[in-house]
C-alpha cells in the first residue's frame, strides 16, 4: 500500500475512533441526558450567532494589521475576501490547502512570497498563543484546576511569561530560521516591532472573548449554564479549536476539537451532554463560517456587476 493511501487511511481511522468513543459515552449514559435540562432559547440563538460572526471579522482585523506591518498588505475589503475564501481550505486534510489557498490569492496581488509566508507564519503563532493564554486564564477560574495546583493562580505567571517571551521578534526570528535552516531555506528577518506584535495579540485574544461570548450563549440556546461560566466556556473554545488546528491529519479538527471540548466541558455538565453540545457546536460553526464565505462572493458579485454596469452607463 503506498504511504500516502496509508496515513490517508490511519488519519480517519484515528478521527472515527474518537467519535466511536464518544457515541459509546452517550450510548452507555443516555439516562443523563433524560434528566438533564434542555431547552431551545431561540433569541439566545440568534444572539449567538451575530457575536460569534463579530468575532471572525476581528481576526480578520489582526491578520490585516500583520499583512500591513509586514508590507504584503491588500486592500482592507480584498484582505476579507482573500482571508474568508481561503478558510474553505481547512475543511480538507493536512491544512495546507488554507495555507496555500490564501498565499496564491496573495501571490496574484504581487506580493512578495517570503513576506506572505512570514505573515502566514505570524498568524499561526499569534492564534495559539492567544488561545493558550484564554485557555490558562479559564482554568484559574475554575475550582477543580485551582485545586491541582494549590489553590492559587499563582502557577499562570510562568506559562504566560513563557508566552509573552515567545513572542518577542528576535525569539521569533530564531525559531523560524531555525525551521527554515533544517529545510535548507534562505534566513528571514522580522521587521516587526515588540509593540506591534502585542497589540495584534491583544485584538487576536479579544476575537477569542468575543467567540467565547457567543459560544456560551449558543450552550444557552439548548442547555441551562450560568454567566459565571463564560470564561470558563471560552477557555474550551479557545482550546479546542487550537488544538483542531494544529492536528494537521483531521480537516478542519474534526473528531480532535469534539474530543477535547466533550473532555474539558465535562467539569461542568454531564459528559454525554458534552458529547451532544460539541457535535452541535461543530454544525454551528461551520453553518456561520460557509454563511459568511456565501455573504461575501455575494457582496463581491454584486459589486462587480454594479462596477460593470457604472461603467458601461458612463461610456
Amino acid at each position: 500500500m503506498p504511504r500516502r493511501r496509508f496515513l490517508k487511511l490511519l488519519q480517519w481511522a484515528v478521527v472515527s475512533a474518537i467519535f466511536v468513543f464518544l457515541g459509546k459515552m452517550v450510548w452507555e449514559q443516555w439516562a443523563q441526558i433524560e434528566e438533564s435540562s434542555f431547552a431551545f432559547e431561540p433569541v439566545s440563538l440568534v444572539l449567538s450567532t451575530l457575536i460569534f460572526t463579530s468575532s471572525y471579522f476581528i481576526h480578520v482585523w489582526a491578520w490585516y494589521l500583520i499583512t500591513l506591518k509586514l508590507k504584503v498588505a491588500i486592500p482592507f475589503r480584498e484582505t476579507m475576501e482573500s482571508w474568508f475564501y481561503s478558510q474553505l481550505g481547512k475543511y480538507l486534510p493536512g491544512k495546507v490547502w488554507l495555507v496555500l489557498g490564501r498565499f496564491y490569492l496573495y501571490e496574484s496581488k504581487g506580493k512578495s512570497k517570503k513576506g506572505i509566508w512570514l505573515a502566514l507564519y505570524f498568524e499561526m503563532v499569534i492564534v495559539v498563543v492567544a488561545g493558550g493564554l484564554i485557555f490558562l486564564a479559564s482554568a484559574a477560574s475554575f475550582e477543580r484546576a485551582r485545586s491541582y495546583f494549590g489553590g492559587t493562580a499563582g502557577w499562570l505567571m510562568l506559562p504566560c511569561f513563557l508566552a509573552l517571551a515567545l513572542l518577542h521578534p528576535r525569539v521569533l526570528q530564531k525559531i523560524l530560521n531555525w525551521i527554515l535552516g533544517r529545510f535548507g531555506r534562505e534566513t528571514v528577518s522580522l521587521s516587526v516591532s515588540y509593540p506591534d506584535i502585542l497589540l495584534i495579540l491583544c485584538i487576536s485574544i479579544l476575537s477569542w472573548l468575543v467567540g467565547g461570548v457567543g459560544f456560551y450563549l449558543f450552550i444557552r440556546s439548548v442547555y441551562a449554564v450560568t454567566p459565571d461560566q463564560i470564561l470558563f466556556l471560552t477557555g474550551a473554545l479557545a482550546f479546542s479549536n487550537t488544538l483542531g488546528m494544529i492536528a494537521l491529519f483531521a480537516p478542519s479538527g474534526l473528531g480532535v476539537r469534539e474530543g477535547a471540548m466533550v473532555y474539558i466541558l465535562s467539569g461542568v455538565m454531564p459528559g454525554p451532554v458534552a458529547v451532544i453540545i460539541s457535535v452541535l457546536t461543530r454544525i454551528w460553526m461551520t453553518f456561520i463560517e460557509i454563511g459568511l464565505i456565501g455573504v461575501i462572493y455575494l457582496s463581491s458579485y454584486v459589486q462587480k456587476k454594479l462596477r460593470k454596469r457604472k461603467s458601461y452607463v458612463q461610456t
